[in-house]
This record gives structure tokens, sequence and C-alpha cells, in this order.
């Protein structure tokens, strides 16, 4: 059979984590280690940094301080991603390994379909979310860059307004500021884009393997089913029974690849997933505060796509998330779609185990907080919500 290599569909984003530093596997330039630390530093350590100065610095009103935190909350959580890449590389590549691995590799034409469509979706995903990435980035990029081009208006930052330097100094190197800061944004969307991608790509290979086990349970007895008219339980040869234990066997010896799995997706993103999930909820409610204030049509336009694009890096997903608990819950159900009635006792007590194990769902949780699921979404967006309210009454006040 076609040997299936399911890593191929993360070559994009593979080819961009050695761009941007975070590289997991070994690198025959001598130099990479000192490049990949200098990298992050200047684009993630340095760039949160002097974001994080600038509070100090900025007028106490509410309005300056949610201007200046649209982007801030999405940038403490790419650094939470790539800490993540630079201390867990190893963990990184064992992932990519057990995907390619004998246990994962599907044996049947239906299994390599599935496997194949995880594949195209992946791919498919990667376009989708790039495009919208790249179009919501540079039309907050360009945007002043071109109104400074076309008519007489001030050159203005478009992530940070640097408070703590004075006008003098930024008007003298508005230019390189304006260039540092551009190129940074660029840098950690792309961070998002590749790292956000390459997690909810496994999640599908999960859910891909669940449904090849699936395959694998529901015909476990094809090969050992007997005519109509000549079964009965006590007929079963001892060889064909130690087939069907074999077979089942082989079945319970996958769904628990496919737990440890799991647990190392978790181990290597739990923290990540946390922090990502915290600030989705601050990024979703200050955009929602931001739409209440004054701001031109194509501002507005970014905010738009921007919103969206983080709703959607938390929504999706905690969709996948709820999917992997229901295909593994379904388990359970579907090893009785096989033959099992008249097979022997020591069959039917594998089975009742496995059943037992299969009761308790696979999931993947933030820190070990709150798993992946639309219930998890909900209440995401409820604190978003309720938190957007919590500002607007502040605001009310002020005036």
């Amino acid at each position: 059979m076609l040997i299936l290599k399911q890593t191929d569909c993360f070559n994009k984003s593979i080819k961009f984590w050695k761009i941007l530093g975070i590289y997991p596997f070994d690198v025959k330039w001598k130099y990479y280690e000192i490049y990949s630390n200098l990298f992050v530093f200047l684009f993630i350590f340095l760039y949160d940094g002097l974001m994080t100065i600038n509070f100090y610095f900025l007028p106490r009103d509410l309005d300056h301080f949610v201007e200046e935190m649209i982007f801030y909350f999405t940038l403490l959580a790419v650094m939470s991603k790539a800490v993540t890449y630079m201390v867990a590389k190893k963990k990184i590549v064992k992932l990519l390994e057990i995907l390619d691995s004998e246990m994962f590799h599907p044996e049947t034409k239906k299994g390599m379909q599935i496997v194949t469509a995880a594949k195209k979706f992946n791919v498919k995903y990667w376009k989708i979310v790039a495009a919208v990435s790249y179009y919501s980035n540079l039309v907050h990029i360009l945007t002043p860059l071109i109104a400074h081009i076309m008519t007489p208006v001030p050159l203005l930052l478009n992530s940070c307004s640097y408070s703590f330097l004075s006008e003098d100094v930024k008007e003298m190197f508005i230019y390189p500021i304006y260039l540092y800061q551009a190129f940074g944004m660029h840098v950690n969307m792309l961070y998002n884009l590749n790292i956000d991608t390459f997690f909810l790509g496994l999640m599908i290979y999960v859910i891909a393997q669940l449904e090849l086990l699936e395959e694998h349970l529901t015909n476990v007895t094809d090969e050992n089913t007997y005519k109509a008219g000549t079964l009965r339980a006590n007929c079963i040869h001892e060889s064909d029974d130690s087939v069907l234990i074999k077979k089942l066997n082989k079945a319970i010896v996958h769904y628990e690849s496919i737990y440890k799995y799991c647990s190392l997706i978790e181990d290597i993103f739990s923290i990540t997933l946390f922090v990502q999930f915290s600030m989705a909820s601050c990024i979703i409610c200050v955009c929602l505060f931001r739409f209440t204030l004054p701001a031109t049509n194509e501002y507005y336009m970014f905010l738009a796509s921007y919103v969206t694009i983080m709703t959607m890096q938390i929504m999706v997903p905690c969709w996948f998330g709820t999917r992997i608990m229901d295909k593994s819950c379904h388990l359970s159900q579907a090893v009785y779609a096989c033959n099992w009635t008249p097979q022997s006792r020591r069959f039917k007590s594998s089975l009742k185990l496995f059943v037992e194990r299969a009761n308790r769902p696979l999931s993947i949780t933030g820190w070990k907080m709150f798993p992946l699921s639309l219930n998890t979404f909900t209440s995401i967006m409820n604190s978003a919500y309720s938190f957007f309210t919590l500002l607007r009454h502040m605001q009310s006040r002020e005036i």
C-alpha cells in the first residue's frame, strides 16, 4: 500500500518556523541558534517590552488605554506560543514523528481516504487563515503610510504610540520606528498563523485517527463471520478466536496511542491555550469597545477583520475539540456494530474493558482548567461581553 506522509501538510508552516527562529529540527547552519535567539528577542521580547513600558507614560484616561491595548493582548498570546516552541522543540519533533509512524498509518482504502481528506483540509485551512490574516495586517500597516504619501498628513505609528519618547525624537526617527513596528506586527501575525494552524492540524489528525479506529472496531469480526444457520457460540475454533483477540488488542493499542498523542499535545500547548483563551476574551472586549469610539471607515474595516480573526482563533479549536470528545465517546457504541454476540467469552471480556475505557472521552485542556469545547467558547464570549459592558459603564461615569 502507498505510504502516506501525513506531515506534508505542515511543510509551509515548518518553512516559516525556520524563518521565525522556532525551527525544532537540527539546522546545518552553525549560527542558526544565534539567529533564532536574536530574532525572537527583537520581535517578541523587545517588541512586547516597549509596548509594556508605553502604558506607564500614557494619559490616565480609558480611551487612550483601550487604543493601545488592542494589540497588546495578542502580543502576549504570541509570546507564550514562541516561548513554548523554544522550550518544547523535542516534543514537537516527537509529535511529527508519531504522525508518520506505522501505528497512525491507514491500512484500508477507506482509511486512506480519511487521512487524505484530513491533509487536504489542513492545507486549505492554512490558505484561508493566511489570506484573511495578510489582508487584515496589510490594511492596518499600509493605510497610514498611503495616507501619508498621498496627502499632507503626518505618519502615524500603527501599533503603539511610544509615549516614553518625546515628540521631537519620534518625529526625527518616525520612519525607522514605523518600519520596526510594521515589520514586528507582520512577524507576530506569522507566528500566530503558523502556530495556530499547526495546532489545529494536530486536532484534525486526532479526529482522523479516531475515525480510523472506529472503522477498525466496526469490522473487527468481518473475516471471522460464519454463514447464517451454522453460527453458534461454541463452534468458534481457537485459532479464529485468537485472530479476533489479536485484532481487538491492536485496536486497543491504537486507542492508547491516540490517548498518549492527545496527552502530548496537551503537555506542549496547555499553558499556551490558557494564555490565548484568556487574552481572547480581553481582545474581543477591547475591539467591541473601540467600535464605540470615533474612527475612519478604514479603521473600522480593520477592526471588523481583526475581531473576526480573534474569534475564529478560539471558535475553531473549540469546535474540533468538541468533535474529538464526541468521536471518542462514539467508539463505545461503534464497537457493538461488529458481530460480537457469537464470539468467545474472552473476546467479550476484552470488548467490555475497551468500552469502559472509551466511555471517558478524550479531550485537550488549557492548563487543566477548561477543555476545548463549544461550552468553553460560549463562556469566553459571555465574559468578553461582560467586560465590554463594564468598560461602557466606566466610560459613562467619566463623561
